[in-house]
């Protein structure tokens, strides 16, 4: 990634402030996503930041719309934010991508609790979505690859 683009990322995931998604908009028109993007992304999205994880989440959701795939490892990434203490934006981006993330089977007894915690929630958009995403998990592709 060159030097312009990390910073212009910085600053989007920085500068979203949990309604705004001016400059996450911009930094989408401005950058195509690529592997390293995808990657740097998912980094953000694991970190402990409920902001960040939220704008990362929301521009992998984003190019995720265009075509960018997720290799297997960056699909657990992001699948692990459901099982643990996160903003609700976040979750609710990573189950609305359930139908493109790859479950691990190391991963799937753990997820599939979290998933019918989550649907008796209070939280409507999460008890709808934590629905979805139970029936659009699926197991890895035997020769699955990211971009």
């Amino acid at each position: 990634m060159t030097r312009a683009r990390s910073d212009a990322l910085t600053q989007a995931l920085l500068d979203f402030n949990g309604r705004s998604t001016e400059a996450l908009e911009r930094f989408a028109a401005d950058y195509q996503a690529d592997a390293r993007l995808v990657a740097d992304l998912c980094d953000f999205a694991a970190g402990d930041d409920r902001n960040v994880q939220a704008a990362a989440t929301w521009l992998l959701k984003r190019y995720g719309v265009t075509g960018a795939e997720l290799s297997t490892g960056q699909s657990e990434t992001l699948l692990r934010l459901l099982l643990r203490e996160t903003s609700w934006l976040s979750r609710i981006h990573v189950l609305q991508m359930m139908d493109a993330l790859v479950l691990p089977r190391s991963l799937a007894a753990r997820l599939m609790e979290a998933l019918a915690a989550q649907a008796r929630g209070a939280n409507t958009f999460i008890r709808a979505w934590s629905l979805h995403g139970a029936i659009g998990a699926r197991a890895p592709a035997p020769n699955a690859r990211g971009i």
